[in-house]
């Protein structure tokens, strides 16, 4: 470019000369450019370093990466994806998405502009309105190039976009999320490059100076290999498929200025794949494009047949759905088979093994915003997912399946606990955000039938958190894992199914409602997020009745720990696994205790539209309160002594127990006496006790007082350390609920008036106590309560 410069200079000077040499130097003036973008072009052709031709051509040479980027494939929308390829320990795991981005190159007088597009709003391009949302969605500028030199046929023009991966360019580095002081240019660079027909991927070495940097005090530099998969979006986008609230999908929205409801309109697609029917007039058909899982050859080896049919448990739903063979895993190939794949190329979905101590897994997406299309996915697995697995599994499991109680546990035991890990994650990549209302449809005793657990697993839908068959007896002979159920096999064929009669997405309306209208006489194909006011939506619950569901559960964590000291180590092992497995074991109890306390002021929802009969929010009835209300009193309020058994916290600890117990009751009151259960209670009273009987919030109170302090209904009470604690907690409880800035004064008033009942209380049967420990507790407790109240 400089030289083009240069050139028109001179032959503007020789202008000045005269006619004759003006018209020599206007001619030189249209040749010369020509000439010497051709020896540009061919200068930087010449042997270069790398060059492959794709999507674009890339080009490296000395150290810099130049796109060569055809007329056509400017001003089209291009899907960014960057990843983190390699990190430092501590600093997250090869395949990390970063970011993702719509992004359009652009050419602008001289030079070429990368921008980075929105579609928040949008509206019909034929309605006057689009002239205003064009000029509210101007696209940021990226960055911005010279145009080093056009190819021979000027088809195409040539930047050095080397800055782009190797400078501090804030939408493509991690330095904000590393907390990093600065890029160091010197450091970083770009590592290789790789082009194919539909995308390119980069690699650069990103180097930053950091004041604080994970496992290590001495260092003050972190680096990262990142990875950007460019890849072209359709160009024209997939007809997206309206959200729905009754049937669980992730969702993309844009805001329709185009709208006939007089306003600007939220508009919500479902995130899915694309998926068409070879034979479109077949009820079943292989599709034209499946979506292919590719398993990472970092997988443990004894793993990949379990990875496998993860991913391919979901064939059944897409069956309903129409397809046959429309989700399938291939092994993907190790370097030494295939130098050039990458699990970061965007253009293979791949399931992948990090060796992490992280006890997790995720399954994201990627998709395109104007139409909610997936293009590509990543499910990671962390290798210490195994040992969350065992962790379930033994809490869960072990009370009836002995395999579970020989650990390690058998490999084919754990793959298949993999395999469901994977099934859910894969769930997450077909766009299914996960499910908690399913298992609440289920009987409770129908979790202990082998016919119906073999049929449907342990929940409707494995998109749920219901995890393991807690529920089971010994004898029962359930089957104890989720699967791929009827739930799931609903949603897809709901999001996936084709409807050729339709050609709009408001034409699909009617035969999606046709589907979704199932539920009504169905209960377990309903969909339900995660709930703290609904108790048929909660986390890790199995079953209609948690009451049941709980003493089911309590009953095998007592059995468990019949065996636990003998299951968790062999001679010469410390108790680390001990300890592991017995605070699981604590964990487990307070979860069943939590599905029981949700009952209590429970409103239970059941997503409608118009045309459905029946409200969508049903307090939950009073017989079904007092039930929970009766089992928290007698279960979670009692000590539980099996958990206390000296013979085996003296193992690993020599203190700790009742503080343990405690903590686990504390967290109960403050679910059961919140503020936002109060009010929800006697507003329900309120607009409900006509029409329902209805469970009076100063009932349930009541009931919790007399439940925590019911040693002092009696004539000598003598209240031993895990019930003083219980009242200690209680105490506790309402205090910081007092001091909260935020309390109604409905909840205020009712909790002062709990405390002056139990001072007054205390008050008379000080005298009475049986021992010293007792008379002192009740007159620190009437100082403490005294207090509050004159606060």
């Amino acid at each position: 470019m400089k030289q083009y410069l240069y050139s028109m200079l001179i032959a503007g000077a020789l202008v000045l000369g005269g006619c004759a040499s003006g018209q020599q130097a206007a001619q030189q003036s249209e040749e010369r450019p020509q000439r010497v973008q051709q020896s540009d072009y061919e200068r930087l052709m010449d042997e270069p370093d790398f060059m492959e031709t794709g999507l674009f051509t890339v080009v490296m040479n000395d150290g810099k990466l130049f796109y060569e980027i055809p007329l056509a494939e400017l001003d089209r929308d291009m899907l960014l994806v960057s990843r983190m390829a390699e990190t430092q320990v501590g600093l997250g795991y090869g395949g990390q998405r970063l970011n993702n981005q719509v992004v359009r190159w652009e050419k602008h007088h001289d030079r070429i502009l990368f921008r980075s597009m929105m579609y928040n709003i949008t509206a019909d391009s034929s309605d006057n309105i689009f002239r205003g949302v064009q000029a509210s969605s101007f696209a940021p500028i990226i960055a911005s190039f010279s145009i080093e030199t056009w190819n021979p046929d000027s088809t195409a023009v040539v930047v050095d976009v080397s800055r782009l991966f190797n400078t501090d360019v804030a939408e493509m580095t991690p330095r904000r999320r590393f907390q990093a002081r600065r890029l160091d240019p010197n450091r970083s660079f770009v590592d290789r490059v790789r082009a194919f027909p539909e995308n390119i991927e980069v690699r650069s070495v990103l180097t930053f100076e950091a004041d604080r940097v994970p496992n290590s005090w001495t260092l003050g530099t972190i680096s990262v290999k990142m990875n950007h998969s460019m890849m072209r979006l359709p160009e024209t986008p997939m007809m997206p498929r309206l959200h729905d609230e009754r049937v669980g999908y992730f969702s993309v929205s844009t805001v329709d200025f185009s709208s006939p409801e007089h306003r600007a309109d939220r508009r919500r697609m479902i995130t899915r794949w694309r998926l068409e029917k070879q034979d479109p007039d077949a009820a079943l058909s292989d599709p034209v494009k499946p979506i292919t899982f590719w398993v990472d050859p970092a997988t443990p080896e004894w793993l990949i047949p379990f990875v496998k049919q993860g991913v391919e448990d979901w064939q059944p739903a897409f069956e309903q759905a129409g397809f046959t063979n429309a989700i399938i895993a291939k092994m993907g190939p190790t370097p030494e088979e295939d130098p050039d794949w990458s699990p970061e190329d965007i253009r293979f979905p791949t399931v992948r093994w990090y060796p992490s101590q992280i006890m997790n897994a995720y399954g994201p997406h990627v998709h395109d915003p104007r139409s909610g299309e997936i293009i590509t996915s990543s499910i990671g697995m962390y290798h210490n997912v195994m040992n969350l697995l065992r962790n379930w599994y033994f809490v869960q499991g072990a009370a009836v399946d002995e395999r579970a109680r020989n650990l390690p546990m058998e490999d084919d035991l754990m793959g298949r606990l993999v395999q469901y890990v994977v099934a859910h994650e894969v769930g997450h990549t077909l766009g299914l955000p996960h499910n908690m209302k399913s298992s609440g449809m289920v009987p409770t005793d129908s979790l202990r039938s082998r016919t119906f657990t073999e049929q449907f697993g342990t929940t409707p839908s494995i998109m749920d958190y219901a995890r393991m068959n807690y529920v089971a007896q010994p004898g029962d002979d359930a089957y104890m894992f989720p699967i791929v159920s009827i739930y799931d096999k609903f949603s897809i064929e709901w999001g996936y199914k084709p409807f050729p009669e339709a050609g709009t997405p408001q034409e699909e309306r009617p035969f999606l409602n046709e589907i979704a209208a199932r539920q009504m006489d169905e209960p377990m194909l309903r969909f339900g997020n995660l709930s703290t006011i609904d108790p048929t939506q909660q986390r890790e619950a199995l079953g209609d009745n948690h009451v049941k569901s709980s003493t089911y559960g309590m009953a095998n964590l007592e059995r468990i720990m019949g065996f636990i000291v003998e299951s968790a180590g062999q001679e010469g092992q410390d108790y680390s696994t001990l300890v592991e497995l017995y605070n699981n074991v604590v964990q487990q109890r307070n979860r069943y205790i939590g599905h029981v306390v949700t009952w209590v002021g429970g409103v239970i929802s059941h997503q409608k539209v118009y045309g459905q009969e029946g409200v969508v929010h049903t307090p939950v009835a009073r017989y079904r309160q007092v039930e929970a209300m009766d089992w928290l009193v007698d279960e979670a309020f009692s000590t539980p002594h099996f958990l206390l058994a000296p013979e085996i916290l003296r193992l690993f600890e020599p203190q700790g127990g009742p503080d343990r117990i405690m903590q686990g009751q504390r967290m109960m009151l403050m679910q059961l006496l919140s503020d936002q259960r109060i009010r929800r209670m006697a507003e329900i009273e309120t607009t409900h006790g006509s029409e329902m009987e209805v469970y009076r919030v100063a009932h349930m109170l009541r009931d919790v007082r007399q439940g925590v302090w019911a040693e002092l209904d009696t004539s000598r009470p003598n209240i031993d350390l895990y019930r003083r604690n219980l009242q200690r907690a209680w105490v506790d409880v309402l205090s910081t609920r007092l001091h909260s800035d935020n309390l109604s004064g409905e909840t205020r008033a009712l909790l002062r008036g709990n405390l002056r009942m139990v001072n007054t209380q205390i008050g008379r049967q000080i005298g009475n106590a049986a021992n010293p420990e007792t008379r002192m507790h009740l007159e620190d407790m009437r100082d403490e309560i005294s207090a509050l109240l004159d606060v």
